[in-house]
C-alpha cells in the first residue's frame, strides 16, 4: 500500500520532518511520496531545502517532492485562490501521478488561512487524515530554531546541499528530529463529500439556472448554499455566484 503525504511549510521547517518521524516510527507506516508547497520567500526556499535534505537523510526510501508557489507570501483573495487552485492539482496527482492508496495531508505548516483552505479542500477527495503537531514547550523550540536561522540561510546559497546538511548534522538533526515525547500529532476529523452530492453540485454550477426541485438536492441543503454564499436562489430557482463557479473549477481540477 503507497502512502502520500502533502504539506505547505512556512518558517518552520521541523514540522515537515516531525509529522513524517511520526507517520513512519510511531505509526510505523511507510511513506512512499512527500509533496511540500512552499512560496517564493527566500527564508521558506532555504527551510524547503533542509527538509529536503534532512528528510532524505533519515529515509531515502520517501520520494521528495517539491512545489514552489509563484509569489512569496498569500496576503490576498487572489493569491489564496491560486493556491487553492495549484493544491487542489497537487492533491489530485498524490492519486493519479503517485498512484497513493492512501493520502495524508500535515496542516502544521504555511499561514493558517492556507491551511484552512487546504483542509477545505480534503472535502473533496478522499482523503486519509489531516493532522496538525502540538508542541507544548513551543518557547524554547523556537529559540533553538531562531538560533540555526543563519545555518538554514545559508541553505540558499550554498550548492552542495546534501554535504552542507551532513558538516552540521550535529546542530540540524536535533532540531529536525526532536525526541517524540517533545510534541504530540493531533488527527483532525474531516467529513467527504458523498460522491452522489457532489454531482448534483457540480450540475447546479455548471448550470445558470436550475429548479430547486429537479436538483435533487434537499431543499435545506439549497438553503444552506445558499447562506454560505455558493448560489443565490429565488422560491423555484438556484443560480451559481463568482464563489461558487470558482468552486466548480476547484471541483473539476481534482476530479479532472
Amino acid at each position: 500500500m503507497k502512502l502520500s503525504v502533502i504539506a505547505p511549510i512556512g518558517t518552520t521547517p521541523p514540522v515537515i520532518t516531525e509529522f513524517i518521524q511520526y507517520v513512519e516510527d510511531g505509526l510505523g507506516e511507510r511513506v512512499s511520496d512527500l509533496t511540500v508547497i512552499y512560496t517564493s520567500d527566500p527564508f521558506v526556499v532555504s527551510c524547503t531545502d533542509l527538509a529536503e535534505q534532512a528528510v532524505l537523510d533519515r529515509y531515502p526510501h520517501i520520494h521528495f517532492h517539491r512545489y514552489q508557489l509563484g509569489f512569496e507570501d498569500i496576503d490576498s483573495q487572489e493569491r489564496l485562490s491560486e493556491f487553492m487552485l495549484n493544491a487542489a492539482m497537487l492533491l489530485r496527482d498524490q492519486v493519479e501521478k503517485f498512484k497513493a492508496d492512501k493520502v495524508y495531508v500535515n496542516s502544521a505548516g504555511g499561514r493558517k488561512d492556507a491551511l484552512i483552505a487546504l483542509s477545505t479542500l480534503c472535502q473533496f477527495l478522499p482523503v486519509s487524515g489531516i493532522f496538525h503537531i502540538v508542541m507544548p514547550d513551543v518557547k524554547s523550540f523556537n529559540i533553538e530554531l531562531e538560533r540555526a536561522k543563519h545555518d538554514i540561510e545559508m541553505f540558499g546559497t550554498t550548492e552542495d546541499k546534501k554535504t552542507y546538511y551532513l558538516s552540521k548534522k550535529s546542530l540540524f538533526e536535533p532540531l529536525m528530529y526532536p525526541h517524540p515525547s517533545t510534541y504530540s500529532v493531533i488527527k483532525i476529523p474531516v467529513i467527504p463529500f458523498p460522491p452522489s452530492v457532489l454531482q448534483k453540485l457540480v450540475k447546479i454550477l455548471s448550470s445558470s439556472k436550475t429548479e430547486i426541485r429537479s436538483s435533487g438536492l434537499d431543499p435545506k441543503h439549497a438553503k444552506m448554499l445558499a447562506s454560505i454564499g455558493i448560489v443565490t436562489s429565488d422560491r423555484s430557482h438556484l443560480y451559481p455566484t463568482d464563489e461558487g463557479r470558482f468552486l466548480l473549477k476547484i471541483i473539476k481540477t481534482i476530479h479532472k
